[in-house]
């Protein structure tokens, strides 16, 4: 009776992993046309340097000599113009250098967290003169004392504000009838710090704006890469993994896990409906005007942003570099900022007005996935005793009309699990190679399978929230 239990639901976990498992061929099988990478700042290069050459060369009574192919030169562009990329050893030429703006909203965080992120900034391969930086905060913030003084003591000319939310003055701008949200009063979220500050700074349209936590890093030619994104796209944005994989087990298999999911997943969605990751994007301030900014009462803001992008028509380009965040090493911290992040497409799944393909793709990358982490809860244990059982002469245990679909699914997974190791080769800056063997022995397939059945936990409770109508509540990730 047993055996014929385990078997029963090893063939019901086997088709739930089919399922999921050919959603994720959809994605696997292609890669992004809208990659961000070196060779997209050669074009603009080129492309510079292609109107430079037909450019009509200025004559001494101020007319112009039509055909005459040589270089412009310096004093034929405005000195108004962004600042020069050259001191910076950014790449891009002078016109595809816009005035970046960062805007870092934070409660209760680490002073020397943040001032990392601002090193990271300053260090950029992007003219300093063009950055400019919003450290955004509550108020009643204790902690805001501590950072000020922090950023204070830096000694790098990156430009760096402080905002204080003004509640009353955010409430002011919206008539009633904009409010999504039940009950008074402005909801204390990261939408609406990043909606107070965007609407109080008055940015030009062509200024590129991008938000940052306090611990967000990333590679030093990331900003050079937007640049030359935007130039093609109306939305860039960077990939993700987490950076203190010496914290703990949790943080060094979600960098696996993220790097991966962020590479064969996310990037292979960005025709959308897509997503925004929170952290790094980079979108004009006009497009973000059309927008009408971020949704105020939205818990994954970044969720809500990207699906009114998408559906505004804007094209996301997925720039080939990884953002490097903390992940938290306590497991209920990690629970929570989790069981807030799953339950941000659920909202979205029945949008109305999405093409059937459009809509099989954002229920591929969203909740497909979860349906594989799911299953791993019952599907690990009992594939594990069919493999048992198997290997010590059981015959018959497996039928064999479920053997191809069996052999399909753990084609799927190794290879899933090779990509999942390149991706995270190059997402993690390893000090040795000796560091890079040992990290690849403690993430292997096999723990991260055990990882993304942990996804289960969060997942669950943010279904349970979602069917009993909880408010999904915004909670400020500890960052040490």
């Amino acid at each position: 009776m047993l055996l014929e239990a385990v078997v029963a639901v090893f063939v019901l976990t086997q088709v739930a992993y089919f399922v999921g498992n050919c959603a994720l061929v959809t994605l696997l099988v292609r890669r992004s046309d809208a990659l961000i990478d070196d060779g997209t700042v050669e074009r603009v290069v080129a492309e510079a340097a292609e109107r430079d050459r037909e450019r009509p060369l200025a004559r001494p009574d101020g007319g112009r000599n039509a055909g005459v192919d040589v270089p412009s030169t310096d004093e034929e562009r405005p000195s108004s113009g962004p600042p020069t990329a050259a001191s910076s050893g950014c790449r891009l030429p002078q016109s595809a250098v816009r005035q970046l703006r960062v805007l870092v909203p934070i409660y209760r965080e680490s002073p020397a967290v943040l001032t990392e992120t601002l090193d990271n900034i300053a260090t950029q391969r992007y003219p300093t003169a063009a950055v400019s930086v919003y450290v955004i905060h509550e108020p009643d913030d204790p902690t805001v004392s501590a950072v000020r003084e922090a950023v204070t003591a830096r000694e790098d000319d990156l430009a760096v504000e402080f905002v204080a939310v003004d509640r009353a003055a955010l409430a002011a701008d919206r008539a009633p009838g904009d409010w999504t949200f039940s009950g008074t009063g402005v909801p204390r979220t990261k939408a609406a710090a990043l909606t107070y500050a965007f609407t109080t700074l008055s940015f030009s349209a062509d200024d590129v704006v991008t938000v940052f936590d306090s611990d967000t890093q990333v590679p030093l030619d990331t900003f050079e890469l937007a640049a030359a994104g935007l130039t093609e796209c109306d939305i860039v944005q960077a990939k993700q993994t987490a950076r203190n994989v010496d914290d703990g087990f949790l943080p060094l298999l979600e960098s696996m896990g993220i790097a991966a999911w962020s590479d064969l997943i996310y990037a292979n969605s960005a025709d959308g409906p897509y997503q925004l990751l929170g952290k790094a994007y980079f979108v004009p301030a006009g497009v973000l005007y059309d927008l009408d900014r971020w949704q105020l009462d939205a818990v994954t803001e970044d969720m809500a942003l990207g699906v009114a992008a998408h559906e505004r028509g804007c094209t996301l380009g997925i720039i080939d570099r990884y953002v490097q965040d903390l992940c938290p090493a306590d497991l209920e911290a990690w629970i929570r900022q989790k069981r807030r992040w799953v339950r941000g497409p659920y909202r979205h799944l029945l949008t109305p007005g999405w093409s059937g393909l459009e809509r099989a793709r954002f229920w591929a990358g969203t909740v497909l996935t979860q349906l594989l982490a799911v299953t791993n809860v019952l599907g690990l244990p009992v594939g594990l005793a069919v493999l048992w059982l198997t290997l010590t002469g059981s015959a018959g245990v497996v039928p064999g009309s479920l053997l191809p679909l069996v052999a399909f699914n753990g084609v799927v997974w190794c290879y899933y699990s090779w990509r999942s190791y390149r991706a995270a080769w190059e997402a993690i800056a390893f000090d040795s190679r000796w560091e890079q063997v040992r990290y690849s022995l403690v993430s292997n397939p096999i723990t991260q399978a055990l990882y993304a059945t942990l996804w289960a936990v969060p997942i669950c409770l943010a279904l349970a929230d979602a069917v009993r109508g909880v408010v999904p509540t915004f909670d400020v990730t500890p960052k040490d």
